[in-house]
């Protein structure tokens, strides 16, 4: 409305919480000329566009008292200067403290408290003022410092960046885990060395309906399974595709949750598979290199954004098992996009970026590696 408002500077000194000055002032300088209570300058009518207004006297608002009102002689429209603006709401109220609160990292369930107002009608009055913001800065760079509501209140969000995106699966660690756990869970009869005594003088001795074959050996007397001595040693059978399934995302820097979900079991057990998977891998080389690739169970970081409202650093532990957010308030979310290219998962952004993935040539697939672990 008035060019020659100071435009806001590009690193302004803006608190990690708290209220920015800068918005507020440039926000309370369009209200007062909206508010004003001179009919001069007159607007051009927000109808036809003519600057051809004369004034008719005043109306009257309870919120905000009487503001002037203008006739266009070309086409007949009456209006004040807050038509078109958020402050032409009926039942605006604490206006200097909305104003106040929306450079704030507010929920809008908080910021409702505090005025007395239920959140959707604030989300909505939110939105207003955005696209109002944008209306006097096409640039979006004021709008872009309202931060009270997050990011249910953006009118453009710009798509939220990961620090997990581009994370690939290991096809390597993936086809080397899975040829030892297939060969360790196999169903052949073929007898084994001793896992105590090492002896090969061994032979098989039987196979139960749902278990695995067992073999005895023939210098120490030990009868034994081909899961002696690992992690899976008692795991259920009936288990098994589910840890053969869970190999693939033991790489990739993904939560509990959201793999538990993959998967088919709960977050806790899935916790407990990871880590025998750890132990298991140590035993496959106790060097340790197999194991100190694993990444899943990942949780937030301060650079990491909150799903729902768009803020950094603001994750914060209950203390118990859940992570939420402090700017709005709702647990927070660890879950990514995965896509598979090149017969690798892949972490992406956003599910535009999973469309936009396409195959990526030179990339050995985890079914190429296996094949070569096999021979």
């Amino acid at each position: 409305m008035d060019g020659r408002l100071t435009p806001p500077r590009r690193d302004s000194s803006i608190l990690a919480s708290g209220e920015d000055r800068e918005l507020t002032a440039y926000l309370n300088r369009h209200i007062a000329v909206v508010l004003s209570p001179s009919h001069e300058p007159r607007p051009p009518c927000p109808r036809c566009g003519s600057l051809h207004v004369s004034s008719a006297g005043f109306t009257n608002k309870r919120t905000v008292g009487h503001l002037p009102l203008f006739e266009c002689q070309s086409c007949g429209r009456h209006f004040n200067r807050a038509w078109g603006t958020p402050l032409a709401e009926k039942h605006l109220k604490k206006l200097d403290l909305f104003v106040s609160l929306l450079s704030q990292p507010l929920a809008c369930e908080e910021a409702g408290r505090r005025m007395g107002s239920l959140p959707d009608d604030l989300s909505k009055r939110v939105r207003a003022f955005r696209a109002w913001l944008l209306r006097l800065d096409p640039t979006g760079t004021w709008e872009q410092r309202i931060r009270l509501g997050g990011r249910p209140t953006e009118i453009r969000p710009a798509p939220l960046t990961f620090a997990e995106a581009g994370a690939r699966e290991d096809v390597e660690l993936t086809a080397r885990l899975m040829w030892e756990f297939d060969e360790l869970h196999s169903m052949s009869y073929a007898p084994i060395a001793c896992p105590d005594c090492g002896s090969r003088h061994t032979r098989f001795i039987g196979h139960q309906l749902q278990a695995m074959p067992r073999f005895e050996c023939r210098t120490c007397r030990l009868q034994y399974t081909r899961r002696r001595g690992t992690p899976f040693v008692r795991t259920e059978l009936g288990s098994v595709s589910r840890l053969r399934h869970l190999i693939r995302y033991l790489s990739l820097p993904l939560s509990f949750q959201q793999v538990a979900e993959l998967v088919g079991t709960d977050p806790a057990t899935l916790r407990k598979w990871r880590d025998a998977f750890a132990r298991w891998a140590d035993q496959v080389e106790p060097d340790g290199h197999l194991s100190a690739r694993f990444r899943l169970g990942v949780e937030p970081t301060a650079a990491t954004p909150c799903t729902f409202c768009g803020r950094t650093g603001v994750a914060t532990w209950d203390g118990r098992r859940n992570w939420s957010c402090a700017g709005c308030g709702r647990l927070f979310s660890m879950r990514r996009t995965i896509v598979e290219t090149a017969g690798a998962l892949l972490l992406v952004n956003d599910r535009a970026d999973a469309h936009a993935t396409t195959q990526v040539a030179g990339k050995a697939t985890a079914s190429a590696v296996m094949q070569s672990c096999r021979h």
